[in-house]
């Protein structure tokens, strides 16, 4: 659009009417379509400087924003896979609770809590046949705990380093029931309980790092080199409902123990925020 003075464009703007050239020769057209591009790009324009301005201020805010904590602050983590299937879990030690009692000590405890559970049918009631029905039950309990402490060292604004140890106490128990007929009725039913058990316990000197990328929220890692044994529990076998009822009697047979020297690493992210 071409205007020869000021007053003119302002003159076809009250008329309704503006010029276009086109070849050589101005033709009128509808000045409603010019009014709704400048205002669209004002808009835009308006859009980009308020983006900019909400990132600068971010930035200006973030210079003297503290990320790491100073002590006095609690944090809880679970590790955070985002190539696996899952990417939330809890790992083996569970959840990991942090105490920082300043800015470069922490006392940290680790702990897993599990129980599971588990029934399969083996022999379906028939009357005709006089037939009970039979089931398979088994469960198991475990607990885990890892009590320690980290020194962290000095890093950047949001880099954490640090060096720790902690100490792992763990049981597991398991229990198994199986049901047999032992006589030609129904009614004679026994059950078999079978439980076993195992301990474990270790030493760990581990390495790690936490990069909080917002305020009070960390992604890290952590590897480490320690040693563990584990061991068997006594096995024990008690029967139920039989006539007679066969002797119960504890057994070592099968059981086991070991011992393992060297490094480790969570194959995992850790996700943790502070509070």
């Amino acid at each position: 659009m071409f205007y020869n003075t000021y007053s003119e464009f302002y003159l076809g703007l009250l008329t309704g009417r503006c010029k276009q050239l086109v070849v050589g020769v101005y033709r009128p057209f509808s000045c409603k379509n010019l009014l709704l591009r400048r205002k669209s790009k004002i808009f835009y324009t308006m859009k980009k400087l308020a983006l900019l301005f909400v990132l600068l201020t971010g930035v200006v805010l973030g210079v003297d924003a503290q990320f790491k904590p100073e002590g006095g602050e609690k944090n809880l983590e679970v590790s955070f896979s985002p190539l696996g299937g899952s990417n939330i879990s809890i790992p083996g030690a569970g959840i990991k609770f942090r105490s920082f009692k300043s800015s470069t000590s922490a006392f940290r405890l680790g702990v897993f809590l599990g129980m599971e559970s588990s029934s399969e049918i083996t022999q379906d009631e028939d009357s005709d046949t006089d037939t009970a029905e039979l089931t398979d039950n088994s469960s198991s309990f475990s607990i885990n705990i890892q009590p320690g402490i980290e020194k962290h060292v000095a890093g950047t604004d949001r880099l954490s380093p640090y060096m720790g140890a902690y100490v792992n106490i763990g049981y597991t128990s398991m229990t198994e029931k199986s049901e047999t007929q032992w006589g030609a009725e129904a009614s004679n039913v026994g059950t078999q309980t079978d439980k076993s058990g195992s301990m474990n316990l270790g030493l760990n000197a581990v390495a790690g790092f936490d990069w909080y990328f917002t305020n009070d929220v960390y992604l890290g890692t952590e590897f480490g080199f320690g040693l563990a044994y584990s061991a068997d529990l006594t096995n024990t076998t008690d029967f139920e409902g039989f006539d007679p009822n066969p002797d119960s009697g504890e057994s070592k047979v099968g059981n086991s123990s070991s011992f393992q020297l060297g490094p480790n690493v969570v194959g995992q992210l850790r996700l943790g925020w502070l509070f």
